[in-house]
């Protein structure tokens, strides 16, 4: 009774084809090559990322002088035209 009980359970047997085990290794190698490519592709697009960070970074820094700038030129400006104006109209 014992053997009967036993063959109703989870079982391994010995004779798996090999067909089976040549379909599971390369399975496993074709995973493991995709997962490879994909890490290779996700370094690329952090690469990227930092660089467009670093452009987008300079970019602002850049403008950020030139408004500054622009700034001083316009104040600048309204100096000379109310020195302009306080020499036309302030003799009379």
């Amino acid at each position: 009774m014992s053997e009967v009980s036993d063959r109703r359970g989870w079982h391994i047997d010995k004779g798996i084809p090999i067909a089976v085990l040549v379909t599971v290794v390369l399975l496993a190698v074709s995973i493991a090559r995709d997962q490879s490519k994909q890490d290779e592709r996700l370094s690329l697009v952090e690469s990227s990322v930092q660089t467009l960070q670093q452009a987008r970074i300079n970019d602002q820094e850049r403008t950020q002088k030139t408004y500054d700038e622009l700034k001083v030129d316009i104040r600048r400006m309204n100096e000379k035209l109310d020195r302009l104006l306080e020499s036309q109209y302030g003799r009379d």
